[in-house]
């Protein structure tokens, strides 16, 4: 299964977490490799890898090649972020109209909204959230949309030195998102289902994602 290159992330341990019992219960081995969205789309489209382990659910009309799993895992936050004091928005509508505006590339819920709203020539991509954020800490890009707790994961990290300059301005959606299996997997999808649904019937997925925030050297 294909996820994001990011395996130190909130995110990520807790897909894990979820995963591994899941496919255990399933009586089935789980290897998750990690790739930047647009390239792991590309593998899965190409068969080389048997799914993804959480993509939205209208991902399914681009991608006739996929099954959805019709149970979702996690929800995921889109968020406008900038590093410049003197700006101000609590919509899309308030952005100056000279904004530079960036996303990471497969994000598609910030590229499909932004693109109705953004002149093409100041709307670009970026292929992780390191290096948008770091062109926002240096000024090369006024604003940057991205998974707020991927955003909030490389804040934590002290990767960056951003001195409090980098701040959230505001959410543009909050959205479920689905495992999906390859084709040829397809009869598994109803029994995966109900296997994550038991799962958070048993509180597990609560569980999981307490487990996930915890630092990685805390020992539990």
């Amino acid at each position: 299964m294909a996820a994001d290159p990011t395996p130190h992330s909130i995110a990520y341990r807790w897909a894990q977490l979820i995963n591994q019992e899941a496919f255990r219960r399933m009586g089935a081995t789980l290897e998750i490799a990690s790739f930047p969205l647009a390239r792991r789309a590309a593998l899965v489209e190409a068969g080389v890898i048997d799914g993804e382990i959480s993509r939205i659910y209208s991902y399914a009309d681009t991608h006739p090649e996929l099954v959805r799993v019709e149970e979702p895992v996690m929800d995921f936050t889109f968020s406008l972020f900038t590093a410049q004091p003197g700006l101000k928005a609590l919509q899309l509508a308030d952005l100056p109209a000279d904004v530079l505006l960036e996303y990471r590339r497969g994000v598609l819920v910030c590229e499909n909204t932004l693109k109705k709203v953004i002149a093409p020539e100041r709307l670009s991509n970026v292929t992780s959230t390191e290096q948008g954020i770091k062109k926002l800490l240096a000024g090369r890009s006024d604003v940057y949309c991205d998974i707020d707790i991927f955003v909030k994961d490389v804040q934590q990290s002290g990767e960056f030195k951003d001195e409090g300059k980098l701040r959230k301005l505001f959410d543009i959606a909050t959205v479920a998102t689905y495992p999906y299996f390859y084709k040829k997997h397809a009869s598994l999808a109803p029994r995966f289902a109900a296997i994550l649904k038991q799962m958070k019937v048993e509180g597990l997925f609560a569980a999981y994602r307490k487990q996930a925030e915890l630092p990685p050297n805390s020992g539990q």
